[in-house]
């Protein structure tokens, strides 16, 4: 059985994958045509594309490398490692896990952008791949974010397959007087002087998307207050130090079932299994917003169809697994999904998002 390594900067094994790592050709000068690193992925992939013999090959003994933007123990991290796991088992190749986390995902999917477009590396992306091209338009992004978005994410990568979706709940703590979405409305107008405080994870994360996606629909009198991550915000609420987030439903039924958060309304298309007894937003009298977070596989443009094909195969198989949804606990729900809905899903979501972006941030 093959192992799944954990590879991380400034391990044994990062350092001799940085040995593997390939050199850019340098680039010609003067009066010379000046070939682009887009276009050197271009022609090297044409040539691999057309040697059968070589895509027969993929894999050989280079280990396959998942690069993901987020910090080890996360649910990002443990669903890749999860998925990695089980396609690990049925390429009968290795596959390790880099975490490169930092600035709004930035770092990570840079590493993916810049990769040799060779098979073997694969990065992991989610909603904020399409949040972060959004918010580059903006003249102080790199502030926001913290740091520029040197690539295009619709033009540097390529769909593999998805991973999973998290689907989001709207809590609130027990002291806070409302029971219903429209409680929660009403309540925010009739203190429209002080607001009701709203955690996000800071200004251009998705859960600050959603919330004044929220307050758009309902016309709520939500006031932001921004945390560094889920569980800093998560404890605050707990704490009535705020009175409001959305949170994802798996994380938040642990506080749920215990009483010590009360549920309003789930944020997707459909009741949530895991809690079926609480109504969605269109039940609730609020119709036209279906929200859920999710994360899915890329490989950098210009990678062989044929491996990208295998890739999304032998991933999507692995999430279709009858025990993959207990592997990925708490992570979300398994979302395997092809190569054109994934793509289809950014273009939709750069638009989004960018429309509140625009109206939101300045």
């Amino acid at each position: 059985m093959h192992a799944l390594y954990d590879l991380r900067p400034g391990s044994d094994t990062a350092t001799r994958s940085q040995g593997m790592r390939s050199t850019q050709p340098k680039q010609p000068s003067g009066d010379k045509m000046t070939i682009t690193r887009r276009a050197l992925c271009t022609i090297a992939a044409l040539g691999l594309a057309a040697s059968p013999s070589w895509a027969q090959e993929w894999p050989g003994k280079q280990p396959i490398k998942i690069i993901v933007p987020y910090p080890a123990g996360g649910n990002a991290d443990s669903a890749a490692r999860a998925v990695a796991e089980a396609a690990s088992a049925n390429l009968k190749q290795t596959i390790i896990i880099d975490n490169r986390p930092g600035a709004s995902s930035i770092i990570g999917t840079e590493a993916v952008a810049r990769a040799p477009a060779d098979g073997y590396t694969i990065g992991v992306v989610s909603d904020s791949h399409a949040i972060n091209h959004a918010m580059a338009k903006l003249p102080k992004a790199a502030d926001v974010l913290g740091a520029k978005v040197p690539y295009d994410a619709l033009k540097d990568f390529v769909p593999v397959s998805g991973m999973i979706v998290v689907p989001l709940v709207l809590v609130v703590n027990p002291k806070v007087p409302a029971r219903t979405v429209k409680d929660l409305v009403q309540l925010s107008k009739d203190n429209k002087n002080s607001g009701l405080n709203f955690g996000t994870m800071g200004t251009g994360s998705p859960w600050f998307i959603h919330m004044h996606q929220l307050r758009g629909l309902t016309k709520a009198d939500f006031v932001d207050v921004p945390y560094k991550g889920l569980a800093p915000a998560a404890t605050d609420l707990l704490a009535g130090q705020i009175d409001t987030m959305v949170m994802p439903v798996h994380y938040a039924q642990q506080y749920i079932k215990a009483g010590k958060l009360v549920p309003i309304a789930t944020l997707g298309a459909q009741r949530h299994p895991l809690l079926p007894e609480v109504p969605t937003l269109a039940e609730s009298g609020y119709p036209g917003l279906a929200i859920a977070n999710y994360l899915f596989f890329v490989a950098p443009a210009g990678t062989p169809q044929a491996i990208v094909d295998k890739l999304g195969r032998e991933f999507n198989a692995a999430l279709k697994q009858p025990a993959m949804k207990d592997k990925l606990g708490i992570s979300g729900d398994p979302y395997p999904a092809d190569p054109a809905e994934l793509a289809a899903r950014v273009r939709r979501d750069i638009e989004t998002y960018g429309s509140v972006i625009q109206a939101t941030i300045k």
